[in-house]
């Protein structure tokens, strides 16, 4: 009944230091090719209402990476925010499954979207493979698919089989996910990616990703992509008000508003509230505002950089390649992470 598989995620392991011959770590590549396009940034933004629109859109794809924008508004206003966004080529579409998702294809790809992303929950379904279907019979080889999501092997070749270019791995990982507590399923985001990578396609690792040293596994374990939603939050691009509060101590402090598209709060947004025989299986919280979302690219790139020098990887195929992950325990978590008792005063 039970499986002898043992489920990792990031913080379970590290990566094992080998050989470099690389100058320095500005010499390494981040380059990333899906069907023809070329990404100098591995890093998609979550099409996450408080995550991606034109704002987002147009700073990620300037820097070198993907966005994909939300589709939680009416196809007419879908449209009318993919106009705005300058770097279309950069740029997904987000759409949901049957005769609804494709008309929001239809009209984007009319509006110039050329990468659709199927986004459901659980991706390993009949639902999802019918739509991926019509939408090549419909475009052919002239649009990406993005489809998922997914956590196994058996989940991925599903949706490369019916058409799928690139295939999102993770559920229940997300920073304001609550699908395992709700539900007891999902895979540990490290496991599910390795099992996903025995699939011809390319990976997207869409979930768990809080420091630098997450992105770096995510990759070294077989993603081609990082998406981000949480260490995107309170960014000055996000959609949303900034808002003001006040802490227990009585400091003020500015926010903006990050929630799950599963949660209670998108649900009353978007479907008219939460329907009697579901439930939440997202969360809605407060994320201090953070500033430029380049800075956080930034820290994110250097640490992936850094990361790859570290065995030798001149590129994220290198990377996979060389990796070695062992497990740790968690004094080995405590040793690796800032762990000072204090320090002098002068």
């Amino acid at each position: 009944m039970f499986s002898a598989l043992k489920g990792l995620t990031f913080d379970d392991v590290v990566l094992v230091p080998g050989y470099n011959g690389i100058k320095s770590r500005q010499l390494v590549t981040t380059d990333v090719t899906l069907k023809g396009r070329n990404f100098s940034l591995p890093i998609i933004s979550s099409n996450m209402d408080t995550i991606t629109e034109d704002g987002m859109a147009n700073t990620i794809g300037g820097l070198g990476g993907m966005a994909i924008l939300h589709r939680f508004l009416t196809i007419d206003q879908n449209v009318a925010l993919f106009n705005k966004i300058q770097f279309k080529d950069a740029t997904g579409i987000s759409i949901g499954i049957g005769e609804d998702g494709l008309m929001r294809a239809e009209a984007l790809v009319a509006a110039g979207a050329s990468i659709i992303c199927v986004d459901v929950a659980h991706g390993h379904s009949k639902e999802v493979n019918r739509t991926i279907k019509a939408l090549r019979q419909k475009y052919h080889d002239n649009i990406l698919i993005i489809a998922g999501n997914v956590a196994t092997y058996a989940g991925a070749d599903y949706l490369a089989a019916a058409g799928a270019d690139a295939i999102k791995v993770g559920i229940g990982s997300g920073s304001v996910c609550t699908t395992r507590v709700k539900t007891g399923f999902g895979v540990p985001q490290l496991t599910a990616l390795h099992d996903c990578r025995q699939v011809d396609r390319v990976l997207i690792s869409d979930g768990g990703i809080r420091f630098p040293s997450d992105a770096v596994k995510a990759l070294a374990a077989g993603a081609d992509f990082v998406m981000l939603g949480g260490m995107l939050a309170g960014t000055d691009e996000t959609p949303g008000q900034v808002l003001e509060g006040t802490r227990e101590d009585g400091t003020k402090v500015k926010f903006k508003r990050f929630r799950g598209m599963a949660s209670k709060e998108a649900q009353d947004d978007f479907m008219g509230g939460m329907a009697d025989w579901k439930t939440a299986e997202g969360v809605a919280i407060e994320v201090p505002s953070r500033g430029p979302v380049k800075n956080v690219i930034q820290d994110l790139m250097g640490g992936i950089r850094s990361g790859m020098t570290y065995c030798g990887a001149a590129t994220i195929k290198d990377l996979q390649r060389k990796a070695q992950f062992l497990e740790v325990t968690q004094a080995g978590r405590v040793e690796g992470s800032p762990h000072a008792v204090g320090r002098l005063t002068h």
